[in-house]
């Protein structure tokens, strides 16, 4: 160990830098920097001095906890990233005059936006949205990490207020590229091509991103230190080679220094002009290092580039460290030069590089240990951040990267020919077309399989860290059963916690009930007493931008470790409720599909195509399952006329003597027909979602006079722009003496034994320890 310390020295320096900037709080300045700067001086303890100095650049960088900040605001300072497209947005940080960073999103400008451009903007300001289900994405603490405490959404363009800034000319090469790339292609392999050639992954279709991340191929969907990596390394020996060719230069300068030399200012561009996200950066620092030990004619160790690399990104940004592409990009690179040697050496097929057929499997071999070793450096990661492993990974990178590195050079080419001779372009994009035909058949081909990828839950940062030690063990323990052991310990840690977490609740018994948090939309989930799920709604947009199941609720499943759904049901077909349920049966077995029987709009037709044939539960019928009933008591025969929320399916679940009362969308006349029909003398509830997300047409006293519930749950998105729940609403409820509870401020759940019912916390439904501990 003493040994691989000397060598790699700045492994132990980045690891403390990384660990440093990892410590919560905002910490002490002042000691923080003396304590780097002593400790600095004794090699031994140098990696402490790295995390005092990491815990300093964290600690400056993040941003203070404010209160919330709202409003309409007029913003002026510099494009401080380079600019993000969306669909039709743009996403960027501006650097106010105060020095204050905000994210703003914008409407795309006529003009290229770049990095430096000095602009003006209108906006309304608000505060980062926080962790909104256990175990979600806290978004708030990610952009506070980077400094950043108000995001802006602007409604109109914003306008520059100085010069261009230089690197405008990049942008605009972007823009003239994507131009191209849509007249030259199907929108299908443009869309790859832009994404490949420049960075600009707007024009990317969901079941695309989809399908990569089923393949393991998701790296190759958008330029990352891979494409760096080609393109730097390829326009360096090109320089050499011609450099080489030509006898005077050659005789006066030494073409690879020449060549490295030139080489560097190249890389720099290329990932400034594709986006610099972190893998880009981090592979553009390794070359730059690369390139600067050929130009000193000094070989760069490949773990000490790596961690100097990390040292320079995260020293510039900390809260690089809390980005998935971040953790992703690092972890590959440390496991290639760490396990793919050992991998191939662990083979039981020897080296035989004599003759042409052992050089072409040796190159195979070498391949394939390659790709296992990346795949095993990053599966914890890809658990944590994604909840699903690719199961053909290996195969597909054996088969995808090279035709990916193949299309990253012409795509290269043609976006350099778009900024400079735009008349070179469509050849190239030609070019490019079989390419990008091709490395999309091969990503379907192995994404199309039901089994290429499984869900997992979460196994959190104890999980993860778990897994590495196994991993590491397996690669450094002696003697054969201690090796199994710990690669035993790291699938462990890896697969186990959503099953483990599935299993405790199950020992616990009784009816656990989480509203969960998605934005402006339904979804309930009900863990049964046996064990199974059922889940009522499943969140949507309306503007189909975002998909909560994908988001929120799929998530939140796979690490509450459930494996299929006993029943999915839909209230009523609005995209609010329905358009979140498609992800649902995409990632588990659904057994049954109930709802009102209204079939909706040409929307609902395309979600209720990728979903279970829909059996209508009408007035008076049920579904029941270890003790628990889901009874239907609206809407009523003859309700056709009726509007969709008015139609919704009202549904009573019924446990013991605890009822929940599902409410739906109903407005007035829903209502009405409900507290005057037969169902009206069972409308007594412990627990109810309030109709219509608390709209002012919904909750009148007869329903809530009726009902008398001890909780009421409004199901809302966070700033909404229908002001829901009404004030009046929450007055109605509050005066029946309900509780009322927001899924805006978080996902609300409950206990139940079947004689009461309790709110209990929504972050203990994906803790084991705290499930052990609960009674129902």
């Amino acid at each position: 160990m003493g040994a691989t310390v000397k060598r790699r020295p700045l492994v132990a320096l980045a690891a403390g830098f990384a660990f440093g900037t990892a410590l919560p709080g905002h910490g002490f300045p002042v000691a923080a920097a003396a304590a780097a700067a002593l400790l600095a001086l004794s090699p031994p303890l140098a990696p402490a001095g790295f995390a005092c100095a990491g815990l300093l650049a964290a600690s400056s960088t993040r941003a203070p906890p404010s209160p919330p900040r709202g409003g309409d605001a007029v913003l002026e300072g510099r494009v401080a990233s380079v600019p993000e497209r969306l669909d039709d947005r743009v996403r960027f940080v501006l650097a106010g005059r105060d020095g204050q960073l905000v994210l703003a999103t914008v409407p795309p400008t006529t003009w290229p936006l770049a990095l430096g451009d000095r602009i003006r903007v209108e906006a309304r300001l608000r505060a980062p949205e926080g962790q909104r289900n256990p175990r979600g994405r806290d978004r708030a603490a990610e952009l506070a990490a980077r400094g950043i405490a108000v995001e802006a959404h602007a409604t109109s363009p914003p306008a520059r207020v100085a010069a261009p800034s230089p690197l405008a000319v990049l942008e605009l090469g972007r823009s003239r590229f994507a131009e191209a790339a849509a007249l030259a292609l199907p929108p299908r392999e443009a869309a790859l091509v832009r994404a490949i050639g420049a960075g600009d992954r707007s024009g990317v279709d969901a079941a695309t991103n989809d399908a990569f991340a089923r393949s393991g191929l998701a790296h190759l969907l958008s330029v990352s230190g891979l494409h760096l990596a080609v393109v730097a390394l390829g326009a360096y020996r090109v320089l050499r080679s011609l450099l080489a060719r030509v006898a005077p230069l050659a005789a006066r300068v030494e073409p690879r220094h020449a060549a490295a030399a030139a080489a560097l200012p190249l890389t720099l561009a290329y990932a400034l002009a594709t986006g610099a996200d972190v893998p880009v950066v981090r592979s553009a620092l390794a070359a730059a290092l690369a390139f600067g030990g050929i130009l000193l004619d000094r070989e760069t160790e490949a773990l000490n580039g790596v961690a100097l690399a990390g040292l320079a990104v995260l020293a510039v940004e900390p809260g690089a460290l809390l980005d998935p592409s971040f953790q992703l990009s690092f972890a590959s690179v440390a496991g290639l030069a760490l396990w793919a040697g050992p991998l191939r050496r662990a083979l039981p097929v020897e080296r035989r590089t004599s003759t042409l057929s052992g050089r072409a499997r040796e190159a195979l071999l070498s391949a394939v240990c390659a790709s296992a070793a990346a795949t095993l450096a990053t599966a914890p990661i890809v658990a944590c951040h994604f909840r699903r492993l690719s199961l053909l990974a290996v195969a597909s990178n054996l088969v995808g990267v090279p035709i990916g590195s193949a299309l990253t050079v012409v795509s290269a080419l043609a976006a350099v020919a778009s900024g400079v001779a735009p008349s070179l372009a469509p050849p190239l994009l030609l070019a490019a077309r079989p390419l990008a035909w091709l490395l999309l058949a091969v990503n379907d081909a192995f994404a199309a399989p039901s089994w290429a990828a499984a869900g997992v839950g979460s196994p959190g940062l104890a999980g993860a860290l778990a897994c590495y030690a196994g991993l590491f063990g397996a690669w450094r323990l002696r003697g054969r059963g201690a090796r199994v052991l710990a690669a035993a310990l790291a699938a462990a840690a890896l697969l186990a916690p959503g099953p483990i977490r599935h299993l405790v609740a199950l020992r616990r018994g009784g009816l656990e009930v989480t509203f969960l948090s998605v934005g402006q939309g339904d979804a309930t989930a009900f863990l049964l007493p046996d064990g199974s799920m059922v889940l009522v709604d499943g969140g949507g947009e309306a503007q189909g931008r975002r998909d909560p199941g994908a988001r929120d609720v799929v998530p939140w499943l796979r690490d509450a470790g459930v494996r299929n759904v006993a029943a999915l049901i839909l209230s009523h077909p609005h995209p609010d409720h329905l358009a979140g349920l498609p992800a649902v049966a995409a990632a588990f077995p659904v057994e049954r599909f109930f709802t009102n029987g209204r079939p909706g709009d040409e929307a609902a037709a395309a979600s209720f195509a990728l979903l279970p044939p829909p059996i209508r539960l009408a007035p008076g019928e049920a579904f029941e399952r270890a003790g628990v009933r889901f009874e239907s008591l609206s809407p009523p025969e003859g309700s056709g006329a009726w509007t969709e929320n008015d139609a919704s399916l009202v549904l009573r679940v019924t446990y013991g003597g605890v009822v929940f009362l599902l409410c739906g969308d109903i407005e007035a006349e829903g209502e009405a027909a409900l507290t005057s029909g037969v169902a009206a003398q069972g409308l007594r509830a412990d627990v109810v979602k309030i109709p219509h997300h608390g709209s002012a047409s919904s909750s009148g006293l007869d329903l809530v006079a009726a009902t008398r519930p001890a909780f009421a749950i409004a199901t809302v998105g966070r700033d909404n722009r229908f002001g829901f729940p009404a004030t009046e609403v929450v007055a109605r409820w509050t005066g029946a003496g309900a509780r009322v509870l927001r899924t805006d401020e978080g996902a609300v759940r409950f206990l139940s034994n079947g004689r009461d019912v309790r709110l209990a916390p929504a972050s203990a439904s994906l803790d084991a320890l705290a499930l052990a501990a609960e009674r129902p």
